[in-house]
């Protein structure tokens, strides 16, 4: 009789179903013995084969060796040989569960594997390397915890004086740069001390949990957060260690094994112990695992799924003044039960064993306020269909709140909307946190935070609180007799320690947060703030945030439950697996002993923090803040109520004001008001985008059909308290900006209304010749307004009954970047509010930044209209098109023109500079002739104790400017007093212009002399090739980009540029170039490079030549120098990147005398010579000498 078994085939590799030849097979096998393949991924059968077996005892076990497929041979009867072939290596018989690991084996991943691969080589095995060099890529994970001591003093030893909130430096960001520079030194240590100097070490890819590169730079951890009890942190690192070096297989091995021992985790700790020698931060190491495989992935920013905060909450908070004497026994006689208990290590009880004494109200007061905050778990599909019926069945009833009746808005979407606003899931997270409501929590930001960071359709503005609870008990004056006696008679000490999970949090959240559970607490703001304050569709400011946050919240830990996963079931193909394992498991899952840190910790913190002025502050919490914020909501209240009466109204029933025809004054403003009424009565307005339908008022869900606004897909998300159903709104396009052929369509509102669209842009023609100057609101910054009129928009929209959500507009703006908005019609209220501040504008325009400041309408009765000119974005073939509106409102032109009139006056000898309209001219003006900015070849005094004196023209008689462009320096240093200027440029067009703007107009009234050379300057006498650059993808002309052949970053390009104004093939010239330094001819005379005696300040800009000119022996001599005791250099990065030839240049200077300084000196890059330039610009070296 013949068994049959089923094969089971499913391609691993490709993923998908995939034909198989048996016969093949079968002959590598011995004839008596069966093969049972199983390949399982997903699905768990793809296709049946039966083979024949004459073995009719044997049986076979299909178990999987990986969570998603595996490859399993069975073994024959004894006197069988074990098949090969199927994922075996030849060289060692090891078996592997996949071709991928059989490949890392040969191309020797792991020092264990490192014999197989030289032997692979040798035989020229498909997978293995080429190259016989022993190569580890790995990724080390480190967990950690961490304290700052000295707040503010350790981040300004990093060089952070940056005043912008979202691009601070955290304490978190310096901490890991501190432990990933502890790795790279020590591991070049232990290569330099068994003289292996030739391996070559590079780390990549560094992060850390709460870092903020992959997410919104507004969910970056907050600068108050002075301590982690543990953080985790990734980096990639690769080791090249050289096969001639005849050891490599060893050195790989000794390395492994150091790299996998406690004691590598003991040196790192102690290489940061001793780089902290001020005792400014503590960092305590948890765990490291330093051989992680790249393959599984993993990065501790992007990988992290849940993050929590712990926020040490003092009791006396919540027992604010009016709590009575027996309130506060009561509080204490509970804490007694309760506090030594919370000071242990947490493990799970039975019930059944609850405290005599039930909770003091406070207490549950909190614990409500803390419910609150939570994002409730939205039930399935089928839950809410169950729900739904069972409403349909009893009907509403009058205590229903309505949560149940929920729509979906686009059966796409993870949005859903209920009769409070809409809900949106979490997709994409752990298990069932993916069905938690993420809620806006704009109204909660940290006050710096604006435009679109806070904005409420910025989708980082929406988070998720998993968990918001209580975690114990804490006191750092009592831990000792709390957990000897149990025992508590005071509670000004006692802390509460509250815990916040979520998927993330933004700047100010938590402490806002704070402020919020405080005042709920007390009962100074009602049980429901948090589902008003959560609304996008409302704006109401959360209190302020608490202060004294950097001595109370710390991190506490994040969560990596994919990782945490497939950790306990993955295949490592070390040889160490099971250690591995373990030690990675420590790094994401946590270890016992950082309970004792986390202790020490909260003892640290609470000891550092000073409450002196708390009483102040909780005092205008209940007698000013509290109270104003319930006035806020008693409005929102009524005006909701408002508007759910104007929509449930008959539609016989006008709520409108009597229309009066002659509202309006006379001229532009009549003519466009006539217009709009004539589209309403004859019932021809457009319906609205869905876009913009998103940030209009939702109405309730009772209005009728026929005032629900109509929007392009159909969708019913809006309504109006108009009288018709034609409300909404649409956008008109400025004809006369409009070029036809540039392929651009006109909106079809134009072609429906083109009356109305001449109307709208005569309005604003008006408005901008009769309204000058036009008021703005406040938090603008537009220094020219002062200065231009207002350029013509490209853009109106046109609004009718539209109440606007709090919103920042889409786009960065052309140029313009500034909205003019003007009320019309018969109404009442209706007034713009612009980040807090309510703006009237019926009939009275005002310019706004709407891409920037957060706006919304305040409620209004009536017939209201409302124009809205602005520029939005545009690609580079409109910006083309438009080149009247780029000639005359390009913002950077507009600012060019002002600064350069400005600094006329300095050099009334001077004709007016000239540059080039939409081109890098103007970038190169406001670098130079900013005076708020301060020019960028100069410092200010006392901004570096290395510079006092700070570095200016003042006092040099002699310029050299060396990368002149077209004489905006040589200008500027005229007018600082230098009377000999002696510039070089090689570009043909930037020198005609460079000639012009520094001929002087008055050879009677100017008492300087100027030297110009057409010449390129670098080390010798030669003809160089100069290449110029590309225009940028916006169809900007590139005027300051040029660089001989040997320092270009730009290629020639065959296929499809992003601008039709850029050129594929380059355009390159020949160029006359000219020495640096001088050399002394036979007659003593310096005449011969561009360095000639008298010359006190240099400035070198020139595009990648300076490498060459400063790396030269001559710069390392002071003779060579001549007189030069300035000297301004813009190191070309973006040419060379390495960081150790930018020391070898600085170097140089200092060895001819020059004392040196530049931004980040002194930084994490700036110790490393084996690092590359981390960022994008170049860098300014300043360097004088006595």
């Amino acid at each position: 009789m013949m068994r049959q078994f089923p094969i089971l085939l499913f391609s691993s590799v490709i993923g998908r179903a995939s034909s198989f030849r048996t016969g093949p097979l079968l002959q590598q096998h011995h004839s008596n013995s069966p093969l049972v393949l199983s390949a399982v991924r997903r699905h768990h059968i793809d296709r049946r084969y039966t083979i024949p077996s004459h073995d009719t005892h044997q049986r076979i076990s299909l178990r999987p060796t990986h969570p998603l497929w595996a490859t399993v041979a069975s073994q024959g009867s004894q006197e069988t040989s074990q098949p090969t072939g199927l994922n075996n290596c030849q060289i060692c018989k090891r078996s592997f569960h996949s071709r991928n690991a059989l490949f890392r084996h040969l191309r020797g991943e792991d020092a264990s594997d490192y014999e197989c691969h030289l032997e692979a080589n040798k035989m020229g095995i498909k997978g293995s390397t080429s190259s016989l060099d022993k190569d580890l890529s790995l990724t080390a994970v480190v967990r950690y915890g961490y304290l700052v001591h000295s707040h503010g003093q350790y981040r300004s030893k990093h060089n952070q004086t940056s005043t912008d909130i979202r691009n601070t430096v955290g304490y978190n960001e310096i901490v890991a740069n501190t432990i990933h520079q502890a790795f790279r030194n020590l591991t070049t240590t232990f290569f330099e001390d068994r003289q292996s100097n030739s391996v070559q070490f590079s780390t990549s890819a560094l992060t850390y949990s709460t870092a903020a590169k992959l997410r919104q730079p507004s969910l970056r951890q907050d600068d108050d957060v002075r301590g982690a009890a543990s953080e985790v942190l990734s980096f990639n690192y690769r080791l090249c260690i050289p096969h001639s070096t005849g050891s490599a297989i060893e050195l790989a091995k000794k390395w492994t094994d150091y790299a996998s021992t406690a004691q590598f985790i003991e040196d790192i700790q102690s290489a940061i112990d001793d780089r902290n020698v001020h005792h400014q931060v503590q960092i305590q190491l948890h765990a490291m695992d330093a051989m992680l495989p790249r393959s599984l992935k993993f990065y501790a920013e992007r990988g992290c799924s849940q993050r929590s905060y712990r926020y040490l909450l003092p009791l006396r908070w919540i027992n604010f003044k009016h709590r009575d004497e027996d309130e506060t026994n009561h509080l204490i006689e509970w804490l007694r039960g309760v506090t030594s208990t919370s000071l242990s290590e947490r493990k799970h009880q039975p019930r059944g064993g609850a405290l005599s004494t039930s909770a003091p109200n406070c207490i549950m007061k909190l614990k409500q306020a803390l419910k609150a905050a939570e994002s409730r778990t939205v039930p399935n599909r089928r839950t809410r269909r169950q729900q739904a019926a069972l409403t349909s069945i009893r009907g509403t009833d009058d205590d229903d709140d309505g949560r149940d009746n929920e729509v979906a808005i686009d059966n796409s979407s993870d949005v859903w909307m209920t009769n409070t606003g809409p809900i949106r899931l979490s997709p994409g997270r752990f298990g069932q946190l993916w069905r938690k409501e993420r809620r806006c929590w704009s109204n909660f930001c940290h006050p710096d935070l604006r435009g679109m960071a806070a904005s409420p359709s910025h989708d980082a503005t929406w988070r998720t609180i998993d968990k918001a609870n209580i975690v114990g008990f804490f006191s750092p004056k009592q831990a000792h007799i709390l957990k000897e006696h149990g025992q508590i008679d005071d509670i000004h000490d006692i802390h509460v320690i509250l815990e916040f999970r979520g998927d993330g949090f933004l700047l100010g959240q938590i402490p806002r947060l704070i402020s919020t559970l405080v005042a709920m607490a007390n009962d100074w703001l009602p049980n429901n703030f948090f589902d008003v304050a959560t609304r996008p569709d409302i704006y109401i400011a959360a209190p302020p945030m608490a202060p004294f946050s950097e001595g109370m919240m710390y991190y506490h830990s994040p969560r990596y439950h994919f990782h945490e996963l497939a950790a306990k079931s993955s295949d490592f193909s070390l040889e160490n697996a099971n250690a591995n394992r373990t030690r990675f498991d420590c790094c994401i899952s946590g270890s016992s002993k950082e309970y004792e840190w986390e202790k020490e910790l909260r003892t640290a913190l609470l000891l550092t923090n000073n409450p002196n002025t708390e009483l102040q502050w909780l005092s205008d919490l209940r007698d000013k803040i509290s109270p104003s914020i319930k006035k806020e909501m008693d409005v929102i209240s009524k005006n909701m109520v408002d508007f759910t009466r104007s929509h449930t109204e008959s539609d016989n029933k006008a709520e409108s004001l009597p229309m009066m025809l002659t509202d309006a004054p006379k001229g532009a403003y009549s003519k466009t008001l006539e217009l709009l009424r004539d589209i309403v009565v004859n019932g021809r307005w457009p319906a609205t985008s869905s876009a913009r339908s998103r940030v209009i008022m939702t109405p309730p869900s009772t209005v009728s059909a026929d005032k629900i606004l109509a929007t392009k897909k159909g969708s019913v998300s809006t309504a109006f308290p108009g009288n018709t159903q034609s409300s909404g709104s649409f956008t008109v396009v400025n004809i006369d900006l409009w070029n036809e052929g540039s392929g651009i369509p006109l909106p079809a509102a134009n072609a429906l209304f083109p009356e109305l669209a001449r109307s709208v842009y005569e309005l604003e023609k008006e408005i901008i010749e009769m309204q000058l100057p036009i008021p703005m609101a406040k938090g603008m910054s537009r220094d020219e307004s002062s200065f231009f009129r207002r350029p013509p928009s490209t853009h109106c929209a046109v609004n009718r009954n539209a109440q606007f959500t709090p919103h920042v507009d889409s786009g960065r703006g052309l140029g313009q970047s500034v909205s003019m908005i003007v009320g019309l019609g018969n109404y009442t209220g209706g007034e713009i509010i612009v980040e807090g501040m309510s703006y009237a504008i019926r009939y009275q325009a005002l310019e706004f930044d709407g891409w920037k400041q957060l706006h919304w309408t305040s409620p209004f009765v009536g017939e209201r209209y409302s124009l809205v000119w602005f520029t939005p974005e545009q690609t580079p073939d409109q910006r083309q098109s438009h080149t009247q509106l780029s000639d005359a409102s390009d913002k950077e032109d507009i600012h060019a023109s002002h600064l350069a009139q400005v600094h006329l006056a300095k050099t009334p000898f001077l004709p007016p500079l000239t540059y080039r309209p939409n081109s890098t001219d103007a970038l190169v003006i406001g670098e130079i002739l900013d005076a708020e900015k301060g020019c960028a070849y100069t410092m200010e005094r006392n901004k570096t104790p290395n510079m006092p004196d700070g570095f200016s023209l003042q006092g040099h008689s002699t310029v050299l400017d060396v990368g002149a462009h077209i004489g905006v320096f040589s200008r500027y240093a005229m007018g600082e007093g230098c009377r000999h200027i002696i510039a070089f440029e090689p570009e043909a067009n930037n020198f005609d212009l460079l000639s012009k703007n520094l001929s002087p107009k008055d050879s009677i009234g100017c008492n300087c002399t100027i030297e110009l050379h057409s010449c390129a300057v670098a080390k010798g006498y030669e003809n160089r090739t100069l290449v110029r650059a590309r225009d940028q993808n916006d169809g900007k002309l590139n005027t300051w980009r040029h660089s001989l052949s040997e320092y270009s970053q730009y290629v020639d390009r065959t296929t499809k540029l992003p601008s039709d104004s850029q050129k594929g093939m380059l355009d390159r010239i020949e160029v006359r170039s000219v020495p640096f330094f001088s050399q002394p001819n036979e007659n003593g005379d310096y005449s011969h490079g561009a360095l000639v005696p008298g010359v006190t300040f240099v400035k070198l800009d020139c595009e990648g030549a300076e490498i060459e000119i400063l790396l030269s022996p001559n710069a390392s001599r002071r003779s060579s120098w001549l007189d030069v005791t300035h000297l301004v250099v813009e190191w070309s990065f973006t040419k060379e990147r390495r960081v150790v030839i930018f020391h070898k240049m600085l170097s140089n200077l200092r060895n001819a005398g020059f004392e040196v300084y530049y931004e980040g000196m002194g930084g994490w890059w700036d110790t490393d010579s084996h690092v590359m330039w981390p960022y994008p610009d170049d860098i300014m070296v300043f360097a004088t000498s006595k």
